[in-house]
């Protein structure tokens, strides 16, 4: 997909961790795609619990999600943007 989208070719002896975000970002959908697979799922108020508290794993682990998500989108365009430089 990184080869049809940004043009850019992934080699295995290639430094970046695009390979590693990209299967982080895979099971995190697998996973959260699962229906009541998070208690959040059962009862929506949990959304409102700081993700400090216990029992909030959850949202931390969204947030390392969400993240990994997010790299996998800015990571291979600002490639791109200083090859286009």
């Amino acid at each position: 997909m990184l080869k049809l989208i940004y043009g850019l070719d992934i080699l295995e002896g290639d430094n970046s961790n695009l390979i590693e975000i990209s299967e982080t970002v895979v099971a995190a959908v697998s996973e959260a795609g699962k229906p009541g697979a998070f208690l959040v799922d059962l009862f929506p108020w949990m959304k409102f619990i700081p993700a400090w508290f216990p029992g909030a794993g959850w949202k931390r682990k969204a947030q390392y999600w969400c993240k990994a998500g997010e790299s996998l989108v800015h990571i291979p365009w600002n490639r791109v943007k200083k090859q286009l430089v």
